[in-house]
C-alpha cells in the first residue's frame, strides 16, 4: 500500500498521482523553498525525493547557508 507522504533526513514529502501524465510527483513539505520531484514508479519517487533532499542540502552547504528544517511536531 502506498502512503501519501514520505520522510527522509527529517524532511517530509508529498505523494501525488497524475493519471493524465502517468506519473507520480510530490514536493517537500513544511519548508519555504519549493522542491519538486517526480517518477514513474513508487520506488522511483522515493529515490527522486531522497535525491532532491540531498541536492538541497548540498546546495545549502555550497552557498554556506543553513538549510531550513521542517517544523517540529509536523507529520
Amino acid at each position: 500500500m502506498m502512503q501519501n507522504a514520505m520522510t527522509f533526513k527529517g524532511y517530509h514529502g508529498s505523494v501525488e498521482i497524475s493519471p493524465e501524465d502517468n506519473i507520480l510527483f510530490g514536493q517537500v513539505l513544511f519548508i519555504s523553498p519549493l522542491i519538486n520531484y517526480e517518477a514513474e514508479t513508487a520506488k522511483g519517487l522515493e529515490q527522486a525525493f531522497q535525491e532532491a533532499i540531498n541536492a538541497y542540502l548540498a546546495d545549502c552547504a555550497q552557498q554556506d547557508i543553513p538549510p531550513e528544517k521542517a517544523l517540529e511536531g509536523i507529520a
